[in-house]
């Protein structure tokens, strides 16, 4: 460490790290002291480094696959984080089995094992493009210099990965996340309604239900009711997102597109690979990050569904027509706020890996909640009650880490 410029003594990303993944995975997981950063490294170093990493790969990989998808075939935001959380959590066990596995020589691939744990759950989750998730590994086994069938340490981290993706593709076919709704929303006045003709159902009305990754229940961190429909607070709320929409500037607008990007979760995914990149992290303390960002942000989703599906508050535009929406109109009730939710889930956790980079995340996470404020869909209360649960699930999803802090060490 001689070698390396003085710095400040700050907190590093954990050196000792623990995720109970609520699919009967207990065991203790203990990371190495993590490697300090170069600010001398060249952007290209670094870049490198991140490529050779496969969980930040395979992110790229999935985050390209989405993105080509034509819009009738996209996931919708919900359905992509969750994509991301279980790919995510297969390339953290991946790699930890493989690391942990012991026995005669060649031990298998951390790297190759979180790659076929990728290319497994990717398969499952888009059947139809399996062949395509599979040509990738066979790519990377060539990279590795490995020839088909030797058996190999890419091998032997292949088949540990195949094995632990099926563990998690089965638990992503139990986990509720399809299923079937046959209520109706309730009626009167406050009560959000569909905004086609003829209507079409709520978007995931039963998420809330979903078996979550560290809640205990998807109601769990469940807000209070919103301010009643017609109340003064209620009145002075929607008469803010009126403001807005009457002046809405150049930069407001800017903001509001921005944050209707196709894909948050991809998004949020390349933050933290550029991070993981920057730190030089290696492959289980990459897919350690990726892992505890993605799945709490899906157990936000699922506790911003539950809030949403309990009080089925009215959108503002749908309580006042002349409020103008620049973006589309989402297909589920307004409180809370699902952008703040996820986007505060993500920056939050991130905050508290990556402790010097946490006020910039936190205020993309408040821009992101601002957005909607600004589009038109949303209140400012529906913003505040996504961020509370953004920050409680995020500190949830902490605690359940075993983070310990270490100070970095002067020369």
């Amino acid at each position: 460490m001689s070698g390396m410029p003085q710095r400040p003594r700050a907190r590093a990303l954990a050196a000792a790290a623990t995720l109970a993944f609520s699919m009967g995975c207990t065991d203790r997981v203990t990371d190495p002291t993590p490697v300090r950063t170069n600010p001398s490294r060249s952007q290209a170093d670094v870049v490198a480094h991140g490529e050779a990493t496969a969980s930040v790969r395979w992110s790229a990989v999935a985050r390209d696959f989405i993105a080509a998808k034509p819009a009738a075939e996209k996931p919708n935001q919900q359905a992509a984080f969750r994509v991301f959380a279980y790919l995510s959590l297969a390339q953290y066990r991946a790699a930890v089995t493989a690391h942990h596995t012991r026995g005669r020589p060649p031990h298998p691939s951390p790297s190759a094992a979180a790659s076929a744990a990728s290319a497994v759950v990717l398969g499952a989750l888009f059947p139809q493009d399996a062949g395509f998730f599979d040509s990738q590994l066979r790519a990377q086994e060539s990279d590795a210099g490995e020839a088909p069938g030797a058996t190999g340490a890419f091998a032997a981290g292949e088949a540990v990965g195949r094995s632990v993706g099926m563990q998690v593709v089965e638990r992503a076919r139990t986990d509720g996340f399809d299923a079937v709704w046959t209520g109706a929303p309730p009626s009167g006045p406050g009560f959000w309604s569909s905004d086609f003709d003829p209507p079409r159902p709520p978007l995931l009305p039963l998420l809330g239900h979903m078996r979550p990754f560290f809640m205990t229940s998807g109601d769990q961190f469940r807000p209070e009711p919103p301010p009643p429909f017609g109340s003064p607070a209620y009145l002075a709320a929607l008469a803010e997102i009126r403001r807005f929409s009457d002046t809405r500037t150049a930069d407001q607008l800017r903001i509001a597109v921005f944050w209707a990007m196709p894909t948050v979760a991809a998004f949020w995914n390349e933050q933290a690979t550029a991070l993981i990149g920057r730190d030089r992290l290696d492959e289980r303390r990459a897919a350690y990050v990726l892992a505890l960002m993605h799945m709490a942000t899906m157990d936000a989703n699922i506790a911003c569904h539950d809030a949403k599906y309990t009080y089925w508050l009215i959108r503002p535009y749908r309580a006042d027509p002349a409020i103008t929406t620049p973006i589309a109109r989402p297909q589920h009730p307004s409180y809370p706020s699902d952008h703040a939710c996820a986007s505060g889930t993500s920056a939050y956790v991130l905050g508290g890996l990556f402790p010097a980079d946490a006020e910039r995340l936190a205020a993309l996470a408040d821009e992101a909640g601002e957005s909607r404020l600004y589009a038109g869909i949303h209140y400012r209360f529906d913003k505040d009650a996504g961020l509370h649960i953004a920050r409680q699930v995020s500190a949830l999803a902490l605690q359940r880490g075993t983070l310990r802090a270490e100070h970095d060490a002067t020369p």
